[in-house]
């Protein structure tokens, strides 16, 4: 009889291992990564309750706990982007991943849950793992299961473990041509270090010749820091002996991202290396952004050094969070004004078919919110 007691003890243990390794786990947001070594981290949990009406990242899981399956949502409805940025490595609003021997397989779906190319040409996007489940190597391929190229021009990763918490990314495109960052980020073999948490702190140039290098905006080093919630808060730029330079595509020494109580982004700025205020490089000096009850972004508005309004972009949904239905540009006294960012409109609307989330049609308005006639 004792036998019998413990095996059902442990039996009722073991299920209750499977469920809880098995059950969907909900976030408003995403961990920023710079890079696909990086593993998806949820930040900002919420419960399946808030999930019904929240903007949130729905994350499946296997039975040795492993992701299957993150999905961008608001209830049970997989979503378009609602201007919520939380990342450069997020390139659909879902993400399929599954295991093979030494191999990570990632492949994306979009709001309808069908698979599609993301980011480029990227169909499949097939992680290779070292002896001790590591990521360290990482290919894409079309459709046709053939070489491919992403948005950035890149086909592979390559990734050197220095040890625990430092590695050297390399990425090459179709022509075995060692390629930067991104597009707008030039920094080519580049040096890494996390912290315990997995999170990015240290980025260092070594350019194409693997020595200690700037590119052409003076930058050698980024600093990264989260706060406690793990945002991504703020960058420092350095040159490639330490020394604080304004550099990369911003052109600050300091960039510094602001949150609300759920993680959302309302606000960036930058700082010159004596730690006052400057525009970035393309003319905005501070960045305020605002969102309704569901988490998608609503407003965004830009303002000079004095904090006079510049302009402003504002968004409306439908009632249920799901259809962006109007974009509408203002000007510095909060007016309607047409403008080169909506194709010369001043707002456009957007028409639906049915519960479909995909635009059926785009009708461009004059600052008098008139249909313009094409």
């Amino acid at each position: 009889m004792k036998v019998i007691l413990v095996l059902m003890i442990n039996l009722f243990l073991i299920c209750q291992t499977f469920t809880v390794a098995a059950e969907s786990r909900f976030f408003r947001h995403l961990k920023f990564r710079e890079t696909p070594y990086s593993e998806y981290q949820g930040i900002y949990p919420i419960d399946k309750k808030q999930a019904k009406k929240t903007a949130h990242y729905r994350f499946e899981y296997d039975e040795k706990n492993r992701v299957t399956s993150i999905a961008h949502m608001i209830g049970d409805r997989i979503i378009k982007d609602n201007g919520n940025w939380d990342t450069f490595i997020w390139f659909a609003p879902k993400v399929q991943i599954s295991y093979l021997a030494g191999k990570e397989i990632h492949q994306y779906f979009d709001s309808n849950n069908q698979r599609i190319s993301a980011h480029g040409d990227v169909y499949t996007a097939t992680f290779e793992l070292d002896a001790k489940g590591r990521r360290q190597k990482l290919v894409f391929n079309n459709v046709d299961q053939q070489a491919s190229e992403n948005a950035w021009g890149i086909h592979q990763y390559q990734w050197q473990h220095v040890n625990n918490r430092q590695i050297i990314e390399k990425r090459y495109n179709l022509k075995n041509e060692q390629m930067p960052i991104r597009p707008v980020l030039h920094f080519y073999e580049t040096h890494m270090t996390f912290d315990h948490l997995g999170q990015l702190q240290l980025m260092k140039n070594y350019g194409l010749n693997g020595e200690p290098s700037n590119n052409e905006s003076g930058a050698g080093i980024d600093r990264i820091f989260y706060d406690l919630n793990g945002n991504f808060q703020r960058w420092h730029v350095f040159d490639k002996d330490g020394v604080p330079v304004e550099g990369n595509r911003p052109m600050v020494h300091i960039g510094e991202h602001l949150y609300d109580q759920h993680g959302n982004k309302i606000g960036m700025r930058g700082f010159d290396t004596q730690g006052m205020p400057m525009r970035f490089s393309w003319g905005d000096f501070l960045i305020k952004k605002s969102y309704d009850k569901f988490g998608n972004q609503i407003e965004g508005s830009v303002y000079d050094k004095e904090g006079r309004l510049i302009s402003k972009m504002q968004v409306e949904f439908s009632k249920d969070g799901l259809r962006r239905t109007w974009l509408k540009n203002l000007n510095k006294d909060e007016k309607l004004e047409t403008t080169d960012i909506l194709g010369g409109a001043a707002a456009i609307k957007y028409e639906y078919q049915g519960k479909s989330l995909d635009v059926l049609k785009t009708i461009p308005h004059d600052a008098n919110l008139q249909p313009i006639e094409n």
